[in-house]
């Protein structure tokens, strides 16, 4: 079963690409499956969204999605919510305790940068993987579950298991199934309509009048080479929703670094941007960094106010 469109766009999953396009195919016909899938690829490329689709695609969608995300739980703290914990197991452990994986019985574990996890806890999650038992911490009866692991790592983790932090063991239980996440500079067919969903999505949670993109920002938009990915895009096209003064976001409300990229600004495109285009957008970044000041703004250009003026009005730049 291929991955519904609809349904990836509703997670936030853009596939205008052909790159993405591959991958949303994947994902329908692995929604079934039980076997494990690693993702990779570098922050902020959409693993966790592509995490949820392989759970809600399949016939456990109805069963827990669980997710456990490695960097933000302490160490020491880390086994007993991966594994729970019996009564008096430990100072504090007052009551049993169901722990992640117990949780998600019936359904998919998600280890968020599985990278995270130390070595002793690696050796105890590759049981669970591949035998589906496991004990309580403090325990000594074995439990067993039915469990889709799923895992996503920002590092090559490979390279990881070659420097000793990751067990090869349980990188190949885990990387039955590799799933690699373009970042969103290699497609870029993907950045405006992921830039209309998230404009989209703003326009749902509050009042704004921004409601499109005009031309330079799109092409701005597309030219950038986010190396914050898809996370980044989102927060700056909530920026420029916010900022915008009008229903069509214009370059002047988009942060100095989108603008900032002359290496890479439309780089590989069919379309090369015109003089006119290169000017209007430049003269709209200048006026932006100085608060709008005229003044300013023409002795930074090299021109005259009148001459600012007479650009202004002819591009539309308020």
């Amino acid at each position: 079963m291929i991955a519904s469109r609809a349904e990836a766009r509703l997670s936030g999953v853009v596939a205008a690409s052909a790159a993405m396009q591959e991958i949303l195919g994947l994902v329908g016909r692995l929604a079934e499956a039980r076997s494990p899938v690693l993702l990779e690829g570098e922050s902020g490329t959409g693993k966790d969204l592509v995490a949820h689709l392989l759970h809600y695609q399949g016939q456990r969608r109805d069963h827990p999605f669980i997710k456990v995300h490695c960097p933000s739980v302490p160490e020491e703290l880390l086994e007993s919510e991966l594994f729970g914990h019996e009564k008096g197991a430990f100072t504090d452990a007052r009551q049993q305790k169901a722990g992640k994986i117990e949780m998600a019985h019936g359904g998919s574990l998600y280890f968020d940068q599985v990278q995270e996890l130390s070595l002793p806890l690696q050796a105890k999650l590759l049981r669970v993987v591949e035998e589906k038992r496991f004990e309580r911490v403090g325990g000594t009866r074995t439990l067993e579950v039915e469990v889709r692991f799923l895992a996503s790592a920002n590092v090559e983790l490979l390279e990881a298991v070659g420097a000793g932090r990751f067990r090869e063991d349980l990188f190949h239980r885990l990387n039955v199934v590799p799933l690699k996440l373009p970042p969103l500079r290699s497609r870029r067919e993907d950045i405006l309509p992921l830039a209309e969903l998230f404009l989209e999505r703003e326009r749902e949670r509050r009042p704004i009048k921004a409601a499109s993109f005009e031309a330079a920002t799109a092409e701005a938009l597309r030219g950038y080479h986010w190396p914050g990915n898809v996370r980044e895009l989102r927060s700056v096209v909530e920026r420029a929703a916010l900022l915008s003064p009008t229903e069509v976001i214009t370059v002047a409300v988009l942060p100095a670094p989108v603008l900032e990229a002359p290496a890479t600004l439309w780089a590989g495109r069919e379309r090369r941007p015109s003089l006119r285009d290169v000017e209007q957008t430049y003269i709209r970044y200048v006026l932006d960094q100085v608060g709008g000041s005229q003044v300013r703004a023409a002795s930074i250009l090299g021109i005259s106010r009148k001459a600012l003026w007479e650009k202004r009005r002819r591009y539309g730049i308020p």
